[in-house]
């Protein structure tokens, strides 16, 4: 058996596996845009076995600003290992193994990092068994809401707009140092928007004829997913309002220490048992995390 990085040509290999682990398909276009379309590299390790990959560990790279400084951070996208291969879920064990490479490869303990801050949210299984190797640490449990009606002021406005245009602007206002956020500028959108498979709309809140915040809608799905919100945390409120009284009804993700921000907000909490986890290995630690990343659907692989 061999671990190492991804070559071309592993598509095809992966996506086998990936049929074999999860008992549906991704397609071609899907695996190009998660691994390849956002340009910061491909982030793939896998362990090969008399020609066939049997365990795969993956990335999807995002710039992000992390306390104020520029780094890359990298959410972890596809853990499996082939089922006759299971028994190897152990502290010396294929995934165990596959994990270090990746690890000493991007996140090195000592020399340069590739990717400064490795997060996921893994199924739970898989979560499970990497708290018992002590790969990963919990940070928190995400917030899942449905936001069910809304309302709109005198002065303010939503419109559905075609592209991203005034993001950079809206990403700007959005920066703080005090908070661990992805950047959320043009040419990210544009490639969370291109997601093969999906339908997003982008919209427009602004109050006064002033733009304030950009909200990015993934449509296909019942209900609706609030994937992305790029503007100054003190709008989301307002915005997510007048995005359901435009819309109806939808669901986000949000880490819990932004709920105070949704106090006009008419929301269900949805039962959920998606974690925030972090590399323990490396870090950062979770408690250099919890209560200041912002995240939401767009954060993830998907």
């Amino acid at each position: 058996m061999e671990i190492r990085p991804y070559m071309e040509g592993d598509e095809e290999g992966i996506r086998e596996l990936f049929r074999t682990v999860f008992g549906k398909e991704m397609s071609k276009e899907l695996w190009q845009w998660k691994y390849k379309a956002h340009g910061l590299g491909t982030m793939v390790y896998v362990a090969e076995d008399k020609g066939r990959i049997i365990a795969h560990y993956g990335a999807v790279p995002r710039r992000c600003l992390f306390l104020g400084k520029e780094v890359i951070s990298a959410v972890i996208s596809d853990s499996m290992v082939h089922p006759n291969y299971r028994g190897l879920f152990k502290k010396e064990g294929v995934f165990a193994k596959l994990v270090k490479e990746f690890i000493n490869n991007y996140l090195p303990i000592e020399g340069k990092r590739v990717i400064y801050f490795g997060y996921g949210f893994p199924m739970q299984r898989a979560r499970l068994v990497a708290l018992r190797l002590g790969i990963y640490e919990d940070v928190e449990s995400a917030t899942e809401l449905l936001i069910k009606r809304g309302d709109m002021r005198f002065y303010e406005r939503l419109e559905e707009v075609k592209d991203p245009s005034l993001a950079n602007f809206l990403w700007n206002g959005m920066k703080d140092r005090r908070f661990i956020l992805n950047v959320r500028n043009r040419t990210v959108l544009e490639w969370r928007s291109n997601m093969p498979g999906a339908d997003f709309s982008f919209f427009m809140y602004g109050s006064l004829f002033t733009p304030k915040a950009l909200l990015l809608l993934r449509r296909d799905t019942d209900p609706p997913k609030l994937y992305d919100y790029v503007g100054k945390l003190k709008y989301m409120g307002r915005a997510l309002s007048s995005l359901a009284k435009r819309i109806g009804a939808f669901t986000l993700r949000i880490p819990p220490w932004t709920r105070p921000l949704l106090k006009d907000v008419d929301f269900e909490e949805l039962p959920a048992e998606t974690y925030l986890v972090a590399n323990k290995l490396t870090g950062p630690r979770a408690q250099e995390i919890k209560g200041k990343f912002f995240y939401m659907y767009g954060d993830e692989d998907t």
